[in-house]
């Protein structure tokens, strides 16, 4: 059986084409989830700070703005990848292990 190969030089346009988009949602997750993790520190100065309850109006705002960033970034992220043709398949889930909210696995 004979099996046809393809060879792409790195400066084939798709080559081009995918290391840019890797590139982009590399600067996007940097970018993104360095805003995510210094409002969680606010939220978390904020708590620690407090000298009364904090007010939950406050906490929700933040929290509001943590999860609109998570959506930005894996909103510009999955359109980089589709732009390249490398999405994450339909109803496919992630193979790394999901975090817990304590801390464990």
């Amino acid at each position: 059986m004979a099996t046809d190969s393809i060879y792409l030089t790195p400066d084939h346009p798709a080559i081009r084409d995918l290391r840019h988009a890797v590139e982009l949602m590399d600067c996007l997750s940097q970018e993104g989830f360095g805003q995510i993790a210094a409002m969680a520190r606010c939220a978390e100065a904020f708590v620690d700070q407090s000298l009364t309850t904090p007010q939950p109006e406050t906490l929700r705002q933040v929290l509001r703005a943590i999860r609109g960033k998570a959506d930005d970034i894996q909103n510009c992220i999955n359109v980089q990848a589709d732009e390249v043709g490398c999405a994450c398949p339909a109803g496919l889930t992630c193979a790394m292990p999901a975090l817990s909210l304590n801390g464990e696995g």
